[in-house]
């Protein structure tokens, strides 16, 4: 597979979450969040607690109808599990089957560190993390799933004044151009990609949806849009687990960039592509 890796100026994108979902660690126990917490607190020293998130698994069989579900939370069901280090913008989350790492922008001066920094990055905390769980004698971490998160936001005041010029950058269907009686006010695009490998077999699959949004630090519409790439990893162990993200690096960019107009390209300053 070949690698795509655009490099901008002032990309749009405000966060990358990078995580890898495995069998279920049935001996962690709450204080074990304490503990990990302890080894990385001169990093992290903001730590809160957070409703579990589901992990979601790509899967290739012939398409089945999605059945309503119910699920229910035992009382005693730990919690999901943040560590923050507010002054880098970084992010670790940790749950009984799931490990996350986000890298956030912070302001207009915090630049983006690109892809390969971002994954040796997850890569030093997801090993700190997995030596804490054998060091602890809990289990062995079997990843089953990995993800990887991309989210770009666009205030609509950089593009123009009012939402329908968000067009000009993002690639959307055009609703209204010969209808005088009507005037767009927002819009909501979605996609959904497979992922190939160089035979040309699945191995992931990559979610986007674009909609209308608040740019939360100012207040201000904006146009949000959220790129996932999801998949098993390509291997055992965490050597596995990198080889699917370094294709998921590439999926996602491939969408990014088939989701944006030339001129969204030039406007974020691409440098190569």
């Amino acid at each position: 597979m070949l690698p795509v890796r655009p490099k901008f100026r002032n990309p749009p994108l405000i966060e990358r979450a990078v995580s890898v979902s495995f069998a279920e660690l049935s001996q962690f126990s709450l204080g074990d969040f304490g503990l990990f917490w302890s080894e990385v607190r001169s990093e992290f020293p903001d730590c809160e607690a957070q409703p579990l998130v589901r992990s979601e698994v790509e899967t290739f069989d012939r398409f089945q109808p999605q059945q309503p579900e119910i699920r229910l939370l035992l009382s005693d069901a730990l919690p999901r599990a943040f560590y923050r280090n507010p002054a880098r913008g970084e992010l670790i989350q940790i749950q009984r089957d799931r490990f996350s790492f986000n890298w956030i922008k912070t302001g207009p001066d915090h630049n983006y560190p690109h892809s390969e920094a971002v994954l040796e990055r997850f890569l030093a905390m997801f090993d700190q993390f997995a030596k804490f769980i054998a060091d602890r004698g809990l289990g062995e971490i079997a990843p089953v799933q990995c993800e990887l998160t991309n989210v770009n936001v666009i205030p609509v005041s950089d593009v123009g004044e009012s939402f329908p010029d968000v067009a000009t950058v993002v690639r959307m269907p055009q609703l209204s151009d010969d209808q005088p009686s009507i005037k767009l006010e927002s819009q909501i695009v979605g996609a959904k990609h497979i992922m190939l490998d160089d035979a040309g077999q699945p191995i992931g699959r990559v979610h986007s949806m674009g909609q209308p949004s608040i740019k939360v630090d100012t207040d201000e519409l904006a146009f949000r849009l959220d790129i996932v790439a999801r998949g098993a990893p390509l291997g055992d162990g965490i050597p596995g687990v990198m080889q699917f993200l370094e294709c998921a690096v590439t999926a996602v960019n491939a969408v990014f960039l088939a989701s944006v107009t030339a001129a969204g390209r030039q406007f974020w300053g691409e440098l190569d592509g």
